[in-house]
């Protein structure tokens, strides 16, 4: 699913892949190439938890080179499994104030 929306963003974002922001590597930057468009920070974990992944962004510092954009929007998204190998995952969008 990551890979499709990944795919389409590309028509509107500039989206950066493991690249080095504030003190760390973000998972994936979107900066709109447009007015209108939230850029995005998205960052991914695996059993852990989307709090940790939006707290990553904010530790991190990862807002730093989206910090003159009207609208930022932080993505963490968290793939888990559990004794029985059912697949979960959760998500948080928080708005940048």
């Amino acid at each position: 699913m990551i890979t499709l929306c990944y795919l389409y963003a590309r028509n509107y974002y500039e989206v950066t892949r493991e690249d080095k922001l504030g003190k760390g590597f973000v998972d994936y930057l979107f900066t709109p190439k447009k007015k209108g468009y939230p850029a995005i920070i998205l960052e991914l974990k695996y059993n852990k938890s989307a709090e940790e992944a939006i707290d990553q962004i904010k530790k991190k510092n990862y807002v730093e080179r989206v910090k003159d954009f009207d609208e930022i929007l932080f993505v963490g998204i968290n793939y888990s499994t559990d004794a029985d190998e059912h697949k979960h995952h959760d998500c948080i969008i928080e708005k940048y104030k």
